[in-house]
């Protein structure tokens, strides 16, 4: 007798989806992956430039997720949504000034943490009207260990990390990822001599995880031999701490 097929525990068919930073990179790889999947409409958030791809179910939006205001405007224009992908990022550097090195720190906290929450917390409500509503925070492998010379960048993703943990005990009806990449071919890699990931590979493999309802996604050679180092010890730790003071 044929197996039938499993049924994806997550359908993006029909469903609106919102990601930031959408216009290059890994955040153009998976909007052209999204579409595959034939969801009912793409936010495609951009900062200063849309990108070039055009698709009907493609809706671009201006969207600075460091100004409030765009913010709010965004969120009241959107109105549904089912799923929300905090992707835009940047990487800056370490600086020998100490002054600058914090500077840089704060816009990266700014970039990483504190507006992907701000705007979780303007889409709430459009979210919890959703019957399968999902948050994926884009973090990076470096969350688990910095890598030298981007100290400040490692510190801003493991605060994501963290955080994104902390939305699963505050949201529990809320299906919250966390994805991991490696280093990636896109403009924030240029001029790196690390072997880099193809950004639509991995857009393809986050997407599936996504569907299969995984909460951690590895989504590439050097995400993975992270994963094997940390995964299953970090997602066990998760777990024992959500009844440390349930007594």
């Amino acid at each position: 007798m044929p197996i039938a097929p499993s049924t994806p525990r997550f359908d993006l068919k029909d469903r609106s989806v919102l990601i930031t930073g959408a216009n290059r990179g890994l955040g153009a790889a998976l909007c052209k992956t999204i579409l595959q999947y034939s969801p009912k409409i793409i936010h495609a958030g951009y900062r200063t430039a849309p990108g070039e791809f055009e698709d009907p179910l493609n809706s671009w939006c201006q969207l600075d997720i460091q100004d409030e205001a765009s913010v709010a405007t965004a969120a009241a224009s959107i109105g549904e949504l089912d799923v929300l992908i905090n992707n835009a990022g940047m990487l800056i550097p370490t600086a020998a000034d100490p002054a600058e090195e914090r500077a840089n720190l704060e816009a990266m906290m700014d970039l990483h943490l504190h507006n992907p929450l701000r705007l979780i917390d303007a889409l709430l409500p459009s979210l919890q009207a959703s019957s399968q509503p999902m948050i994926v925070n884009m973090i990076s492998m470096a969350a688990f260990a910095s890598v030298p010379g981007c100290e400040g960048y490692c510190t801003s993703k493991a605060a994501l990390h963290a955080a994104t943990q902390g939305l699963r005990l505050k949201h529990p009806d809320i299906h919250c990822v966390g994805v991991y990449p490696g280093p990636t071919a896109t403009d924030m890699t240029a001029g790196s001599t690390a072997p880099l990931a193809d950004a639509m590979k991995s857009a393809a493999t986050i997407l599936s995880g996504l569907c299969e309802g995984k909460t951690a996604i590895f989504p590439d050679e050097a995400a993975l031999a992270v994963e094997s180092l940390v995964g299953a010890g970090v997602a066990t730790l998760e777990q024992q701490f959500t009844i440390l003071l349930s007594d």
